[in-house]
């Protein structure tokens, strides 16, 4: 997978993100890239990538937690905030890696993480 500098959707954002989701489902946190969405969920990973070059099309890929063979953060300092969160999912040798863009702050997906992989 390819690096995303990614924006968090606020809660209020979401809106159009939830014709994805399993009627009881909840989204925990939303990123956004240019053509690409991640969203971390309270059952999976979901990540919905646009295709507009030809023909407009929509990839959604829905990843279990169980599938989540390790993930990292890497913090800036202060005066580079920018932080990455890559995660390792399947047999895919390639991570997820999202970059954060501006005050983002990619930390508690982390948590998130830790939780669902305990």
């Amino acid at each position: 997978m390819r690096i995303m500098d990614v924006h968090e959707v606020a809660a209020d954002e979401r809106q159009g993100l939830t014709d994805r989701l399993l009627g009881d489902e909840h989204i925990h946190r939303a990123f956004q890239a240019t053509n690409m969405a991640v969203i971390f969920t309270d059952r999976r990973i979901i990540t919905i990538q646009r295709n507009t070059l030809l023909s407009e099309k929509v990839e959604t890929t829905s990843f279990s937690y169980r599938a989540v063979r390790q993930f990292s953060v890497l913090e800036g300092t202060p005066e580079e905030s920018r932080s990455e969160l890559k995660i390792w999912i399947g047999a895919d040798p390639q991570p997820l890696h999202l970059r954060a863009v501006g005050a983002t702050d990619l930390a508690p997906v982390q948590l998130l993480l830790a939780t669902k992989l305990h």
